[in-house]
C-alpha cells in the first residue's frame, strides 16, 4: 500500500465492527475530515474487478461506493453509510408486506440490476434477498453487499466457485450453468415470495397478483425465466396499471351505488352526488417520460430544454417548404431520443435490441438508427435540394 492510500486510510476513524466472519469485516467508520458516518469492509475473498467498476456507478438505488484500497492480499472498500432498515428487519416487524409495496421495491431493485446487467461485462450480485436490500430513512432502496458478486464471462459453461445464500440462489449458482442476469431474477422472485407471504416459496406460494411473475422468476430453467430486468419490470408496471384500475372502478361503483341510496331514502329532497371518474390519463405519472423517470433535477432540466429546443424548432423559417424541413428534423432528433431512452420499455419489444447479447445489441441499435436516418433524410435531402 502506497503513502498516499495510507494517508486516506487514516482519515477513517473506526466507531464499531458491524459484522465479522472468515471472509470478511464490516466496520462503521467516521471521517474526521468530512465529518460523516461510512462502511469500512475488509474483503480477504471477493472479485475486486467487480468493486473498481462499482466505484464508477452512480445510482441512487445502491450503496455508493468511493474508495478502494489492495492491502496485504485484502481488498478495502469505503462506501455509504444507508441510515435505515433492511428488507429482512421490515419483515420481522410484521407477517408480511402489502404487494404493492413489494412490486414498487422491486422496480427500484429492476433500475439498478440493469445498469449492472449491462455492464461490460455485466455484473451478476448473486445474493439477492431482504438483508441486502436497505430501505433509507427517507424511504429510497439501497442494494447493498456485493462480497460475491462476479462478472459474467461469455464463453464459461459453470461457476468456478459456488456461492450464494441458500433458498435464494439460483440453481446454476451451485455448479449445473454459470450464473447471469437470470440468476438474479431467480432470487427477485423468492424474495418477492417471502415478503409477500412471510415464507419461502417452498413453504407457502404466492396466489395473490404476483403469482404468476414470480413463478417465471422461479423458474428451474433459466430460458423458462425473464431474460432480463426489462422484461420484467415492464410486467410489474402492469401490475400496477391493473391495481389502479381496479380501484378506480370500485370507486365509481361505489360512488354510484351510495348516490341511489341517498336518492331513494328522500326522494323529495336528492342529493347531488357527482362520481368523479379518473382521467386515465394521469396514469402516465412523469417518472415514465424520458428525462423525468428518476426525478434527477439535472435530468429534468436537460430533457425540459430539450423539449423546449424541439417546439421552437419547428417554427424557425417563414416558409411551407423551411417548417416541411423543420418538422422531419425534430421528428428525426424526437425518434433519437425516445430510442435511446428506452421509452415505454422499448427496448424489450423492438427485435434484435432485446437480446441478452451485448454484440447483438449494439448491432440493433445501429440498424435502427440507420433506418430513422434513411427514412426521414431522404426526404429531407429532398426538400432542401
Amino acid at each position: 500500500m502506497n503513502l498516499e492510500a495510507e494517508l486516506e486510510l487514516s482519515l477513517y476513524e473506526e466507531l464499531k465492527t458491524i459484522h465479522k466472519s472468515s471472509k470478511s469485516e464490516v466496520i462503521l467508520v467516521h471521517n474526521n475530515i468530512k465529518n460523516k458516518l461510512y462502511i469500512k469492509r475488509l474483503l480477504k475473498e471477493c472479485n475486486k474487478d467487480v468493486y473498481y467498476a462499482l466505484k464508477n456507478i452512480k445510482s441512487e438505488n445502491m450503496s455508493k461506493i468511493y474508495e478502494v484500497f489492495e492491502i496485504d492480499n485484502k481488498l478495502v472498500v469505503i462506501e455509504e453509510f444507508v441510515n435505515g432498515k433492511t428488507l429482512h428487519e421490515k419483515l420481522k416487524e410484521t407477517d408480511h408486506l402489502e404487494e404493492i409495496e413489494v412490486i414498487n421495491y422491486i422496480i427500484s431493485l429492476c433500475d439498478i440490476l440493469n445498469i449492472l446487467h449491462n455492464l461490460n461485462p455485466p455484473i451478476i450480485h448473486r445474493d439477492i434477498k431482504p438483508s441486502n436490500i436497505m430501505i433509507s430513512n427517507d424511504n429510497v432502496l439501497k442494494l447493498i453487499d456485493f462480497d460475491i458478486s462476479r462478472n459474467y464471462k461469455y464463453g464459461e459453461n459453470m461457476d468456478t466457485i459456488l456461492l450464494g445464500t441458500k433458498g435464494y440462489a439460483s440453481p446454476e449458482q451451485f455448479g449445473f450453468e454459470q450464473s447471469d442476469c437470470r440468476s438474479d431474477i431467480y432470487s427477485l422472485g423468492i424474495m418477492m415470495n417471502v415478503l409477500t407471504t412471510g415464507k419461502h416459496i417452498k413453504e407457502v406460494e404466492n396466489k395473490g397478483l404476483l403469482e404468476n411473475v414470480i413463478k417465471k422468476c422461479t423458474k428451474i430453467s433459466p430460458d423458462d425465466r425473464y431474460q432480463d430486468v426489462s422484461a420484467l419490470k415492464s410486467d410489474l408496471i402492469k401490475l400496477i396499471y391493473k391495481t389502479q384500475a381496479s380501484k378506480e372502478k370500485n370507486i365509481n361503483k361505489i360512488g354510484y351505488k351510495l348516490k341511489e341510496k341517498i336518492i331513494n331514502k328522500d326522494s323529495s329532497k336528492p342529493i347531488n352526488i357527482k362520481t368523479k371518474k379518473i382521467n386515465k390519463n394521469t396514469r402516465l405519472k412523469s417518472k415514465y417520460i424520458p428525462g423525468f423517470r428518476n426525478g434527477n433535477r439535472i435530468n429534468m432540466t436537460l430533457s425540459t430544454v430539450f423539449y423546449i429546443f424541439l417546439i421552437i424548432g419547428l417554427f424557425v423559417g417563414s416558409s411551407i417548404g423551411e417548417l416541411i424541413q423543420n418538422l422531419i428534423v425534430v421528428i428525426m432528433l424526437l425518434m433519437y431520443f425516445l430510442l435511446y431512452t428506452n421509452f415505454l420499455d422499448i427496448k424489450n419489444k423492438l427485435p434484435i435490441i432485446k437480446s441478452n447479447k451485448l454484440h447483438i445489441k449494439i448491432l440493433g441499435y445501429v440498424l435502427y438508427s440507420n433506418i430513422i436516418f434513411w427514412s426521414l433524410g431522404i426526404p429531407l435531402t429532398y426538400i432542401v435540394g
